[in-house]
């Protein structure tokens, strides 16, 4: 799994790139297992641990009674490396 961590106005842009990259390996996919649907749900979370709507009715659609937890577990993440970073410099 691989997670990106723009910045807010990045992440409809980062959204595109992940499906890009991504794209033929959902296509390897559904050519290797007919019968059977793929679909890409794009996980991106900005440096402030903010996310799209987009991204949580993807995660909805995986697992409701989940939902939740994951985001804030991926908040948790995000927040502490950002601030890691602003020390840093």
């Amino acid at each position: 799994m691989e997670m990106s961590c723009p910045w807010i106005e990045n992440r409809e842009k980062k959204a595109e790139e992940k499906s890009l990259k991504y794209d033929s390996l959902q296509r390897k996919l559904h050519d290797r297992y007919p019968g059977y649907t793929v679909q890409q749900y794009n996980i991106i979370i900005d440096v402030l641990g903010g996310w799209s709507r987009t991204m949580e009715e993807g995660l909805r659609k995986l697992q409701e009674t989940k939902k939740k937890d994951v985001l804030r577990n991926m908040q948790r993440s995000v927040v502490p490396s950002t601030l890691n970073i602003a020390r840093s410099v």
